[in-house]
């Protein structure tokens, strides 16, 4: 019976589909005002693997529909190019032969080549203390992040790197630094004997992102429903705007674009002036302001209130919750709400701003 069943099945193979061997597509990147990032995923939010100069040659695989990129040097689209290597370039850098590439299958891998690159930085070595439970590995340094993998005690561990986060209390330590593994996990330093302190995380040992995706944080919501926002990030005549303009009028309500913490508000300011009056052009700051802090490492900034926010640090706040009101005050000839998301924050800064628009979209919450 098992003979039959063994030539049934070398039978049925003969006539199984064969694997894409397709041989890879040169290609070449378009991008002569700065560096192509090349990403773990198909959209800017995924993490950064490495750049790729203009005129650089690259090898594509296949392709997978992603986030829509509209200011690309060769063409408007939504499809990525999943290089050989397994990272993903938008499509709308990429000057090509005109034969169409295929798809990519489910599996796609979440390039090993930059993972294998991101271990070779100087890292330290560690050990997972956490007695009879796991120690969980997270997308982002705090615990309600999602959960990649959970890791025996006595597990071995390359630390490439600390971030500060979530302040934990384990068995080593109490501290708010969490280690960042080469796959770009995270682990509370809290649970980890380790011979020496791993450095600051900073952009040149960043590793790819886990594999999983990034969490969107629960339920979006637009921060005000009913009015449009206008695409402004980072122009060419303002390359250092990290957020989008939604136009509305004195006192709109201003909702929190998902359940979160509330991390700060703040009246930013140039000296000599008031966040409790209407500004102007001529007046650096962001006004009254609000930072939220989501599931998943993202952080969403709201700026020039009208007066100080309904909500106080630490303050828990849901979805679409009203946090404060639209006015115009710091950097402001109009009301307006200026509305920022970040990725992998704590902390916020122009290096982890992505442009919210598409981010919105892709998540159920389009502005306007």
């Amino acid at each position: 019976m098992r003979k039959i069943m063994l030539v049934a099945a070398v039978f049925l193979a003969s006539f199984a589909p064969a694997v894409d061997a397709h041989a890879a597509q040169a290609a070449t990147v378009v991008s002569p005002k700065r560096p192509l990032n090349v990403r773990a995923g198909s959209a800017v939010w995924t993490a950064q693997v490495r750049t790729l100069p203009h005129g650089a040659a690259v090898s594509i695989d296949c392709q997978v529909k992603g986030q829509l990129i509209n200011q690309g040097s060769v063409r408007v689209t939504d499809q990525w190019d999943r290089l050989t290597d397994g990272s993903y370039v938008s499509d709308a850098w990429i000057r090509r032969p005109a034969a169409a590439i295929p798809a990519c299958g489910p599996a796609a891998p979440v390039a090993p080549a930059a993972v294998a690159a991101a271990a070779a930085v100087t890292t330290t070595t560690g050990t997972v203390a956490s007695g009879g439970t796991p120690l969980k590995a997270r997308t982002a340094p705090v615990h309600t992040a999602p959960l990649i993998a959970a890791l025996p005690n006595g597990t071995q561990l390359t630390l490439v790197c600390q971030q500060r986060g979530e302040n934990i209390a384990g068995s080593q330590r109490v501290t708010p630094m969490w280690d960042r593994l080469p796959e770009g996990t995270y682990v509370s330093d809290a649970y980890v004997r380790r011979t020496a302190t791993p450095p600051p995380c900073t952009a040149a040992n960043q590793p790819v992102a886990a594999a999983a995706a990034p969490s969107t944080g629960g339920d979006w919501t637009s921060p005000l429903p009913g009015f449009r926002a206008r695409p402004g990030f980072r122009t060419a005549n303002n390359p250092n705007h990290i957020g989008v303009d939604i136009m509305s009028f004195t006192g709109t309500p201003i909702h929190a674009a998902s359940a979160g913490t509330v991390l700060e508000v703040v009246c930013n300011i140039e000296a000599g002036h008031s966040c409790d009056q209407a500004g102007s052009a001529s007046i650096g700051g962001c006004g009254w302001y609000v930072k939220l802090q989501h599931e998943g490492g993202i952080s969403t900034l709201y700026c020039h209130m009208v007066r100080k926010a309904l909500v106080q640090p630490g303050q828990k706040v849901k979805a679409g919750q009203v946090i404060g009101y639209v006015g115009s005050s710091g950097n402001s000839s109009a009301p307006h709400l200026h509305y920022e998301v970040h990725i992998n924050a704590p902390p916020t800064g122009p290096q982890n701003a992505i442009d919210p628009l598409p981010f919105m979209r892709t998540h159920g919450a389009e502005i306007g």
